[in-house]
């Protein structure tokens, strides 16, 4: 039986996706085993990401500053949208270096199996931007 904290620390991580039971109380007893300061660290990444990031209410891209530097920039071609699923497909796209448009993020994709329809995704706003 694990003390409470350590358990609650467990029960916390597997709630992150593709963490299961196994690998929740592999990744608890790292941050036991780890110096204080580690764990300190961690703790104010996940603050700062949780204080500092958020989406752009343009086009739903994460950012630091609302509208986002895709959308604000001079040098993006306004007329071209990439739509995406997810704000991690923006930087896959970024790294070919060759598209010079701005992107509308739709927060998922269609699942009609998962119950996730049209309404469910960020789809309103991309027609807002025509």
């Amino acid at each position: 039986m694990l003390p409470d904290p350590l358990a609650k620390l467990v029960e916390q991580l597997q709630k992150l996706p593709g963490i299961g039971a196994k690998g929740a109380q592999r990744l608890a007893f790292h941050v036991l085993k780890n110096p204080r300061e580690d764990a300190e660290r961690l703790c104010e990444a996940i603050r700062d990401v949780k204080e500092r990031v958020t989406y752009c209410s343009t086009c739903n891209n994460i950012t630091e500053l609302d509208p986002c530097g895709f959308c604000t920039s001079p040098t993006r071609d306004q007329r071209v949208i990439c739509v995406v699923e997810e704000p991690q497909n923006v930087s896959v796209v970024e790294k070919t270096r060759e598209f010079r448009g701005v992107y509308h993020v739709l927060m998922g994709a269609l699942s009609p199996l998962h119950g996730v329809g049209p309404d469910d995704l960020k789809i309103k706003g991309r027609h807002r931007r025509r």
